[in-house]
């Protein structure tokens, strides 16, 4: 005979309640069966089904179930919960990986806020017990904050008639006195998951989300509900008796790929970001892609977690990058970014080149808004706003960014840069950022450098004249950098708002990356999800327009050189010297500011001779580093010859090639510093 479901006879157990308290549910999570889809409620032999991605895990006593935070939660009809009649005590033990993006509950059973209880933690760690009773709703929440990865026990007790307290690892941590029955609600009862969609706490502004599940991000053991009220006492017993160790959830740390120098070159990847999160993603073994430098430790990372916005990373996994083109129109809810494209839909990165001289890649994407709305869309064509970035990158750590925007209206306002730092979980812009964090450099390379540590700078602080050049002073050997030509007309400004002295001198939001729910901003609360912060913007002329697109270009890089050398890298770019043809063989020679490499064309017949040409260096016209494009050049080749000195290849001497339908191309990059003119050849193997 099957065994009598107590659960049934709510009035047996408020009697027993009286004298003590007696189990009407619990959950030890020890096992899970029908597969992994169920989870078995002791008391009353009944198992509850596990809708999204949890398993099991080590626990407090034998196993317990760590939730992922995205999908994960269980939900009990209500015909089927504990009837709740007089006192009870509900309690359960917890290990957070993530606080929540609002109310999250442990146990929820709550209609609105006229019956029920809610037993949960809010979005820093803050625990709360609420209750309908005597026809009031009642809320209390403990001074403690539980922290991240650390074993915690929580108990939530009402006395009918007299009061309502709330326990954390042990202890009293709020009561109050309550009157009247105990409403119980008629609803299904919740665990790790909020009943009701809620949009995020603290967002940056209003029209900038979506109400969204709240999940619990963690794990959960020993989960209880009790008629009767436990005493204090009991409650201190019952977390003495458990003396756990550390609970099995890592620490969280943004992908970035083997640490250390590597092989110069990009190679697709899947970056392994924590289980819960990379479970979600449906991919295979190459979505991602990491250019690695064999001089230096830092990369460049094209990865899902940013939406494929393209980062520096440095040695010690400081994230940095330079935005994208941002759309602001009536209707949108916030803007259109490839921020709010969460899953990846319309942004992708694939490589065009990979050799031991450069490395090409595409990044494509549509700003779009949290509801996935395109920006300026054509009503003939259905096309929005799209974006087509080309970034070519060199072993010495600069990168030639080209941004073309493909638009129905190019007279819009949008953005194209904004100077962003990254962090990973357990890291706060102070601990990223120096609190001198910027500097603002010249092509003269004078300087001016700002601090936020007393006094936030105005939006538009004193620059040197002309000036083009960003540093990031962030906390690392190798510091982040960008620029703008001097003809370009650039200009900065610095994120002077949304700042909160008492929790960062400096801009700080976790609504991206790695953040599945519709958020366009939110600020963070702590540093225990991937969060960013902004410094600056940069604007500057075009590249190039037409009718229905614009282009604009810039050089950014990672770097560890003094201002002065930087001056020098910038001045090489924006003003770089004349390549003078010497040789038969090739034509050409114009500077492609976009691409930081000079184009040259091997005239067709022509015999395997050496390429010579003299770069007509001087002051004005610096050169700091040369990258060579030949197209037509399929010859193997020698050497290098600068200033009557061979060159092997090798690190100062690099060649790869690159395969289009009309032709094989030479892609040449070599180590060269001078302000006077230098002649060079190109020598093929005979």
């Amino acid at each position: 005979m099957k065994p009598r479901n107590l659960l049934c006879f709510p009035l047996v157990f408020a009697a027993i309640g009286a004298a003590g308290a007696e189990g009407l549910a619990k959950w030890t999570f020890d096992a899970l069966q029908d597969g992994t889809r169920k989870v078995l409620e002791s008391v009353g032999n009944q198992a509850d089904e596990l809708q999204g991605n949890a398993w099991l895990v080590p626990g407090v006593s034998g196993q317990a179930l760590q939730f992922d935070g995205i999908t994960a939660h269980i939900r009990r009809p209500a015909r089927q919960a504990p009837r709740l009649s007089g006192s009870f005590t509900v309690e359960a033990w917890i290990a957070i990986g993530a606080y929540p993006f609002n109310w999250c509950p442990v146990l929820q059973q709550q209609d609105k806020e006229q019956a029920g209880f809610f037993l949960g933690i809010g979005d820093k760690g803050q625990v709360t017990f609420r209750l309908a009773s005597g026809g009031r709703w009642t809320a209390m929440e403990g001074i403690e904050r539980i922290p991240l990865r650390q074993w915690a026990h929580i108990a939530a007790v009402y006395e009918a008639g007299r009061a309502a307290s709330l326990y954390v690892n042990g202890r009293l941590a709020a009561s109050q006195s309550v009157t009247g029955d105990f409403q119980p609600a008629g609803s299904d009862l919740w665990i790790g998951r909020n009943a009701y969609e809620l949009e995020q706490t603290a967002p940056v502004s209003t029209n900038r989300q979506h109400p969204a599940r709240i999940l619990f991000d963690g794990i959960l053991d020993e989960v209880a509900i009790s008629a009767g009220a436990k005493t204090e006492p009991q409650i201190a017993e019952e977390f003495d008796q458990h003396q756990p160790g550390a609970p099995p959830l890592e620490r969280r740390v943004l992908p970035a790929g083997p640490p250390g120098p590597g092989s110069f070159g990009a190679a697709y990847a899947r970056l392994k970001y924590y289980r819960g999160w990379d479970d979600m993603w449906r991919v295979g073994e190459y979505p991602d892609i990491v250019v690695r430098f064999d001089e230096a430790p830092y990369r460049y990372v094209f990865w899902r977690g940013m939406s494929y916005i393209p980062n520096w990373v440095t040695e010690n996994g400081i994230w940095y990058n330079n935005e994208f083109t941002e759309s602001f129109q009536k209707g949108l809810q916030g803007s259109a970014e490839p921020m709010s494209d969460k899953l990846c839909l319309f942004s992708h990165a694939r490589i065009i080149e990979s050799s031991d001289a450069r490395v090409v890649i595409h990044w494509r994407y549509a700003p779009v808004d949290v509801s996935y709305k395109f920006a300026w869309v054509d009503p003939l064509t259905g096309w929005g706003d799209w974006t087509d970035e080309i970034h070519t990158i060199y072993p010495d750590g600069i990168a030639a960014r080209k941004i073309t925007a493909h638009t129905t209206d190019p007279s819009q306002h949008r953005e194209w840069h904004e100077g962003i730092i990254v962090m990973s979980p357990g890291m706060s812009p102070n601990e990223a950022i120096e609190p001198r964090g910027l500097t603002l450099i010249n092509n003269a390379g004078e300087t001016q450098t700002y601090s936020w540590d007393k006094e936030t700078p105005p939006k538009f602080p004193k620059q040197p004249p002309e000036a083009c050049m960003q540093l990031i002073n962030t906390k690392s050997k190798y510091k982040p950098f960008a620029a703008a030509r001097p003809a370009d007309k650039p200009y900065f400004d610095i994120y002077a708002g949304e700042i909160r002295k008492e929790i960062s001198i400096y801009p700080w939001w976790n609504h991206w990356p790695t953040a599945f729910e519709p958020s366009n901003g939110r600020y963070a609360q702590a540093a225990d999800r991937a969060s960013h912060s902004s410094l600056t913007h940069l604007r500057w002329g075009d590249y190039q327009a037409g009718d229905k697109w614009i282009t604009k270009i810039m050089l950014h890089g990672i770097t560890e050189r003094p201002v002065s050398e930087l001056a020098h890298i910038l001045h090489s770019w924006s003003a770089p010297p004349k390549l003078q043809i010497t040789s038969q063989c090739c034509e050409g020679g114009e500077y492609d500011h976009s691409e930081r490499a000079y184009s040259i064309t091997l005239r067709p017949g022509q015999p395997a001779s050496a390429l010579a040409f003299v770069l007509k260096a001087s002051e004005e016209s610096p050169v700091r580093n040369v990258a060579l494009v030949v197209r037509g050049w399929n010859r193997p080749v020698e050497s290098l010859v600068v200033n009557g000195k061979s060159i092997p290849r090798g690190r100062d001497f690099r060649f790869g090639y690159r395969d289009l339908l009309d032709s094989r191309d030479l892609i040449v990059w070599f180590r060269l510093e001078s302000k006077s003119p230098v002649p060079v050849a190109l020598v093929p193997r005979r």
